[in-house]
């Protein structure tokens, strides 16, 4: 027999949330956190400190003055869209039910602290084994859950999907993006043995 699901589709619509208190008294808390971080970047302009980097990823690696420029524009309502997601988990963590838009608010806010917990902790494809001594074991365990419940609401997002179009994908080719030119990464820089 599985386990029962914590987050699953509701047939009233929305999403049934079952989580045990300590849970979502985590989950209560940990928007503050980051939001105490984001609060730090001012009105947005400022660079964002290491750990937030995979939050605000660099358009333009090889051009300063357009990486300025596209910060300027988006960055502030890049930080009100996860202020709001962050808003959104801490007022609803208690809550048995979320409607579809506090769904995707949840999504957004767990997607983002595991981003942030992730970078601090360099977590890679392979996790390395954490002794329940180690001084980052509660942050280790505190990302695998984060893993967890965000997993559980991707398959409970994705049983409301419309099945597939059979067919849809059949011209898309194996690599969409082609060869890039001069040995460049998708990201712009060099690959590793380029000049």
């Amino acid at each position: 027999m599985s386990p029962r699901r914590r987050i699953s589709r509701s047939r009233r619509g929305g999403f049934d949330v079952r989580l045990p208190p300590d849970e979502r008294a985590l989950l209560a808390a940990l928007p503050g956190q980051l939001e105490g971080v984001l609060d730090g970047l001012g009105d947005g302009s400022s660079t964002p400190p290491e750990a937030l980097r995979r939050l605000f990823p660099v358009a333009y690696a090889r051009d300063g003055e357009a990486e300025a420029a596209y910060s300027a524009l988006v960055r502030q309502e890049l930080l009100e869209h996860r202020r709001e997601a962050l808003a959104v988990l801490a007022q609803t963590a208690a809550t048995s039910h979320l409607d579809d838009e506090e769904a995707a608010a949840w999504l957004g806010a767990l997607n983002d602290l595991r981003l942030v917990l992730g970078t601090a902790l360099e977590v890679s494809e392979e996790p390395p084994e954490i002794a329940p001594d180690d001084p980052r074991y509660g942050d280790w365990v505190c990302y695998s859950y984060l893993s967890f419940i965000q997993g559980e609401l991707v398959d409970a997002l994705d049983g409301s999907l419309p099945p597939p179009t059979p067919g849809a994908d059949d011209e898309v080719p194996d690599d969409p993006w082609g060869e890039l030119p001069g040995g460049l990464r998708w990201d712009g820089t060099m690959r590793p043995g380029q000049p």
